[in-house]
């Protein structure tokens, strides 16, 4: 009898067990449906609040377009606006000249503003080289000498930040002279990016099979068709805790023309992109500029990078993300026109 007693009250705890775990999973699953309405509804609130027009987000009408063709066929597309002493504007990964549309409009009366889609960007093409920072620095000489840019603050961001530390490390000393007279690193690195122990070689393991995923699910639609919410928290990053949302529209929209092939070609490039070694022989002015909030180059590294240039300036960003030509637009116009002034 006993026995029998304890195995019906075994039953009945293993009975309630799984109505416990039953009730728990139902719960979980509404929890995470009820986030993923939240986090949707989210996304179209701010999608209908996003007006580009309103703040200001239309590159000027008035703009000299450029088809400039390198040495490898690459057709590179370009844009100016204004007179005076020349900025040269180098995007970042997964954007185009759009991204400066501000710095067009602001500084345009008094300097003259260039701003280049980097090869596989925007509208230019790559060429039979391929990507890579080494090749869209030659591409940058190559606009200074087509455009005849003399005595230019070359400004890069992210990416465009490497490539314009590569090009004037590059510059032979007497056109460095003639071409360069400073360079604004925005939300940029040095390198390296990967300091772990067994990090780099892990790197070269991922990122292929990664970069496999990437070409995989551009083959069925998926890289330029990924879900509107994937598209915009991805683009969120970008941002700091203030980000408009006609900003982070304007931003993905930027990244839209860029292939798959073009980013996983470049992915690699630019996690082993390191001229910390070479940072003491670039012997320009350089302003060195970071959000507080930027989460895809935090500020230790432009900390490291102003630390080991002979001539830096270091500014903080107080919760800025890694966008500031459009977080921060005139407090990011002025530091360009003040250390342009600095330079004459």
């Amino acid at each position: 009898m006993r026995g029998m007693r304890m195995a019906k009250a075994t039953a009945v705890l293993r009975g309630r067990g799984r109505t416990v775990g039953a009730v728990a999973g139902l719960a979980g699953t509404t929890a995470l449906a009820a986030a993923w309405v939240a986090q949707h509804r989210r996304v179209g609130r701010a999608l209908e609040a996003a007006d580009g027009a309103d703040e200001g987000l239309v590159i000027p009408a008035d703009v000299t377009e450029h088809e400039i063709t390198t040495d490898d066929g690459a057709v590179l597309h370009v844009v100016e606006r204004g007179e005076g002493p020349p900025l040269l504007l180098l995007h970042g990964l997964l954007s185009a000249s759009g991204i400066w549309v501000h710095q067009l409009t602001d500084l345009a009366d008094r300097h003259r503003v260039v701003a280049v889609d980097l090869r596989g960007h925007g509208r230019s093409s790559v060429g039979a080289d391929g990507t890579g920072v080494v090749r869209m620095a030659q591409d940058a000489r190559q606009v200074m000498e087509e455009l005849d840019l003399r005595r230019a603050l070359v400004v890069g961001h992210s990416m465009g930040g490497m490539v314009a530390l590569r090009l004037v490390h590059d510059l032979p000393a007497a056109e460095r002279r003639r071409r360069v007279d400073g360079l604004a690193v925005v939300s940029s690195a040095a390198g390296p990016f990967l300091s772990a122990p067994g990090s780099t070689t892990a790197s070269r393991v991922v990122l292929p099979a990664w970069s496999q995923m990437v070409l995989a699910a551009d083959r069925v639609g998926m890289w330029t068709r990924p879900a509107r919410d994937v598209r915009w928290w991805a683009t969120r990053l970008s941002f700091g805790a203030e980000a408009d949302p006609a900003q982070v529209r304007f931003t993905e929209e930027l990244s839209r023309p860029v292939s798959a092939a073009t980013f996983t070609g470049l992915l690699p490039d630019l996690v082993s992109f390191d001229l910390s070694g070479g940072l003491a022989d670039i012997e320009v002015p350089v302003l060195v500029v970071v959000g507080s909030r930027d989460r895809l180059t935090p500020p230790r590294h432009a900390r490291r990078m102003a630390g080991a240039l002979p001539q830096a300036q270091l500014v903080e960003l107080p919760r800025c993300g890694h966008t500031p030509m459009l977080e921060r637009r005139h407090e990011f116009s002025r530091l360009l026109d003040e250390f342009a002034a600095k330079l004459a």
